[in-house]
């Protein structure tokens, strides 16, 4: 039922802009103002006002959110992402993440007393793009096309964006609006990306972050990114037993989890049964879901781990999983944060291990990468 209202939400908006703008160009051509010049600008304008509203939008989320106490962590269009390290520092780095087209992510103020404040932060990109737009179609609008483009973009992200639908801001308002657990969960989710940015691994996180919170009014994204913090901790703990429990407890419900967690629990899943089920009759079906193939072209070292756990106990390849190990401490430096390099690592020497467990003195050693 939400897969559909987001498609007719969709059409709504795409009907609604398509038919203005055919209109308005319609009726320039019939009476002769509109040269075909004008419109190859306005149609080659398109994609530069998608990409400047995408920066517009993700700059009104950092604005909004430092006029409301929140500090800097990362900015991110399409895959190219500038993170905010403890130093100061900035750095570059190319992280894609699926269903997004760009992200700013921001430390939040204090959580007091049970409050926090969210709805501008997020709501800022909305607001930028209203704002912009409302500004261009005052000066610039009267006999221009091209600006025009640039205003219907601007409404098109700020109704996609503003009416709550999937994981976007107008839903996550919605669900951290609907009880003080959920405002909870918001705080804590973006509070620990930023401790992981810091370097902070999951046994590093304050206990009461893996405290069970209620599913009240109903169990949301928030719910769940909660339940991959416990079970990231688990595995760190080496806590296996419990960890392959709780993991399974998620695979049971994941149709329940929105588009992007569905895709992380299935790699999870899949380096699972390849370590320790090679046997198991849903590894085919993982290997070859197309989600998980998409996004295990992306460079980052957990995709590599997932690679090599597949290639060294189900095909039995030593060679070819070693090989995907160095390549995944060769990437340490380009992961999204300093506590994803981290816990990749550690997989990735436990990974070592139970290779040699498995090949013995057959086992070729994973490459040390340099600097």
């Amino acid at each position: 039922m939400k897969k559909v209202m987001k498609q007719l939400i969709n059409i709504l908006v795409m009907a609604i802009i398509g038919g203005f703008f055919g209109y308005y160009l319609g009726m320039g051509i019939g009476r002769g103002e509109i040269s075909g010049t004008v419109i190859i600008l306005t149609v080659l304008s398109f994609p530069v006002w998608f990409v400047v509203q995408i920066i517009i939008h993700e700059a009104g989320h950092a604005l909004f959110g430092l006029l409301t106490g929140y500090r800097m962590v990362s900015f991110r269009i399409f895959s190219f992402m500038w993170v905010w390290q403890k130093d100061g520092k900035i750095v570059f780095r190319r992280h894609k993440i699926p269903g997004t087209l760009g992200q700013c992510l921001m430390s939040p103020p204090p959580y007091n007393e049970g409050k926090f404040p969210f709805r501008l932060y997020l709501m800022g990109g909305v607001l930028a793009n209203l704002i912009f737009s409302l500004i261009i179609g005052i000066l610039f609008t009267s006999g221009s096309l091209p600006a025009t483009a640039f205003v219907i973009i601007g409404l098109f992200f700020a109704l996609t964006n503003g009416i709550p639908s999937g994981f976007n801001d107008g839903a996550t308002i919605r669900m951290a609006s609907s009880s003080k657990e959920q405002a909870y969960l918001f705080y804590l989710q973006v509070e620990a990306n930023y401790l992981f940015n810091l370097g902070k691994t999951y046994v590093d996180l304050p206990e009461s972050y893996f405290d069970l919170v209620p599913e009240i009014p109903k169990r949301t994204y928030f719910n769940d990114y909660q339940a991959f913090l416990q079970l990231g901790l688990l595995f760190e703990q080496k806590n296996l037993v419990e960890y392959e429990e709780r993991l399974e407890e998620l695979w049971d419900r994941q149709d329940e989890m929105i588009p992007l967690y569905q895709i992380e629990l299935k790699k999870t899943m899949l380096t699972w049964l390849c370590t320790n089920e090679p046997e198991d009759e849903w590894i085919p079906q993982l290997w070859n879901d197309k989600t998980v193939k998409t996004s295990l072209k992306q460079p980052r070292m957990g995709n590599r781990i997932t690679e090599a756990a597949y290639y060294g106990f189900v095909e039995g390849n030593q060679e070819k999983a070693v090989a995907l190990l160095t390549d995944g401490k060769a990437l340490y430096d380009k992961a999204p944060n300093l506590a994803a390099a981290k816990l990749s690592l550690d997989e990735i020497e436990w990974l070592e291990q139970l290779l040699k467990e498995s090949f013995q003195d057959e086992y070729l050693e994973v490459e040390e990468v340099t600097e």
